[in-house]
């Protein structure tokens, strides 16, 4: 049986934004040109926290 398996290419620094509404995105810092102002389009490329299951949330 053949696997591919892929190299990691480095660690990312990651960081959590919040947008104007205050829902909270995990984004990659490189991706971002200011965290402290999330726009739409550097939105696409960031995790939405609440869209993760969590399923030791208390939930």
């Amino acid at each position: 049986m053949s696997e591919e398996f892929t190299t990691p290419t480095g660690r990312k620094n990651m960081v959590w934004v919040k947008d104007k509404a205050g829902n909270e995105y995990v984004c990659d810092l490189s991706a971002l040109q200011d965290p402290k102002n999330l726009s739409e389009e550097e939105k696409k490329d960031c995790i939405d926290d609440a869209s993760v299951h969590q399923p030791y949330a208390g939930g």
